[in-house]
């Protein structure tokens, strides 16, 4: 500790001026702490070596591997294990032990970091950000190439959590008996002139008030590029999760292609009782697009007349849309309408009039849960590859879910022996690399001299007695 106390002096010390103080002291620290970690993955790796020795391995030779982290650049040597065997595959104990995978270069917590940075932000603005608060350098490439490793990290954790047995999960049920499904698709550009779709889906057991905010409870996102891997997440975490027999199931679409009420059937099978709705949100949208060229107040009316889920009225009202219509282009518009309404009249029936016992909350949710993605994929014209678009959007709905870490927990059982003697004794020796010597000034000498000051001897004797002052 002296030693560190010493170091940390002098370099405070020799700065110049404050962010110099900073950076000096900065790089003190993480060449110790860097200096300390090697040599505590060396002894770790020295003790795994002798437990395989006991099961048959023997080291076949040692490699050196270097790993970079948020505290910097670790080098560090390692032990190849191998048993005797012709088809007997060598490894790193060290390296399985730690979760860290064949060619990876950084630590887990750097690469969530960036990953985080990145889902609201630019690759080159999240290497700038991580080169401007780390002492390691980075490209907007090697940014790429880490959001395309975690979003393929947290799919495989998805499909593992997928093929979890239900049996084996005890089921809840929500507090309000109502179970919430919203699905809808979101357009981005690919690379040339193509366009890839989003497909997302949520999960929830309604919503409840926080100030002034209307919060979901209990929400799940899922979203990819496919559609059939979303729909089979979601019907397996709704089966695996909760007693549907318990529950009633309401859904909410735009009754788009894929987000039909026969898709959300298919993830509420078993259940109590299943209510599909039309989304309120895509009926007004619709509703304007097609009567654009009618007054307000005509409008208004057929929207009074859908929540009223009056088909004689919206009729007339429709037949009244026509007549104004000026050019067979809006006569159209009111004839896809009509077919609109008339295809999805059965949906678009609201909830208070269906004689449920408790009305849903939250839906209608789904819409304003894009932005997320919209902003991150869509905004300066942006364009993805298949295999880029896919990660970022895995990437996103981990941090929505709040299950980015969990993307990262290795397979293999952690390290639980407990730190050993050599171990702290060899800490100890780096904390106390030197003792702290307090200076105590010049130290004069003198020559003996019996001849006159004036001589070569007088005067190398003078120039001794008094010391030079630079």
């Amino acid at each position: 500790m002296e030693y560190i106390v010493t170091e940390i002096i002098k370099t405070i010390k020799d700065s110049e001026n404050a962010i110099e103080r900073e950076m000096k002291l900065l790089h003190l620290f993480l060449q110790l702490f860097t200096q300390a970690l090697t040599l505590a993955f060396e002894i770790i790796d020295a003790e795994l070596a002798e437990q395989y020795k006991k099961e048959g391995y023997r080291v076949e030779r040692r490699d050196a591997r270097t790993i970079q982290g948020l505290f910097g650049t670790v080098t560090y040597r390692r032990r190849r294990m191998k048993k005797d065997g012709p088809r007997a595959k060598g490894f790193y104990p060290l390296d399985r032990q730690l979760g860290f995978v064949k060619y990876q270069r950084f630590t887990a917590l750097f690469m969530k970091r960036v990953a985080e940075v990145a889902s609201g932000s630019v690759y080159r603005t999240t290497a700038d950000v991580i080169n401007r608060l780390t002492l390691t350098t980075i490209s907007h490439q090697t940014v790429g190439s880490i959001i395309k490793q975690v979003g393929k990290q947290y799919a495989a954790w998805e499909k593992q959590q997928s093929n979890q047995e239900c049996g084996t999960i005890e089921l809840t049920v929500p507090s309000s008996s109502i179970v919430c499904i919203e699905g809808d698709g979101l357009l981005i550009k690919g690379q040339g002139a193509q366009q890839q779709e989003v497909h997302r889906l949520q999960v929830s057991e309604g919503s409840e008030q926080q100030g002034n905010r209307s919060v979901l409870i209990h929400p799940h996102f899922f979203a990819s590029t496919d559609h059939q891997e979303v729909v089979q997440q979601a019907t397996e975490y709704i089966q695996r999760t909760y007693d549907l027999e318990q529950v009633l199931v309401v859904s909410n679409s735009d009754g788009g292609s894929g987000y039909g009420p026969d898709v959300f059937a298919g993830m509420a099978v078993g259940a109590h009782h299943h209510e599909h709705v039309l989304d309120r949100y895509h009926v007004n949208r619709k509703l304007k697009e097609r009567l654009y060229f009618a007054e307000t107040d005509l409008q208004d009316a057929i929207r009074k007349a859908l929540w009223k889920h009056q088909w004689e009225s919206v009729q007339v009202l429709l037949d009244t849309a026509e007549s104004v219509a000026s050019c067979p282009e809006e006569q159209e518009h009111v004839r896809k309408l009509r077919k609109y309404l008339e295809r999805n009249w059965n949906w678009l029936k609201p909830m208070r009039l269906r004689g449920l016992t408790c009305l849903p909350t939250g839906i209608g949710a789904c819409e304003s849960n894009h932005r997320i993605y919209s902003y991150r994929m869509k905004r300066q014209g942006r364009n993805w590859s298949k295999q880029g678009g896919k990660a970022m959007v895995k990437v996103i709905t981990a941090i929505k879910n709040h299950e980015l870490d969990k993307a990262f927990i290795g397979q293999e059982k952690g390290y639980e022996e407990s730190v050993s003697r050599k171990f702290h004794s060899t800490m100890r020796r780096i904390m106390k690399q030197a003792k702290f010597v307090p200076h105590v000034g010049i130290h004069q000498g003198s020559i003996r001299n019996n001849k006159a000051v004036s001589s070569a001897m007088g005067a190398l004797a003078k120039s001794l007695a008094m010391p030079a002052i630079l």
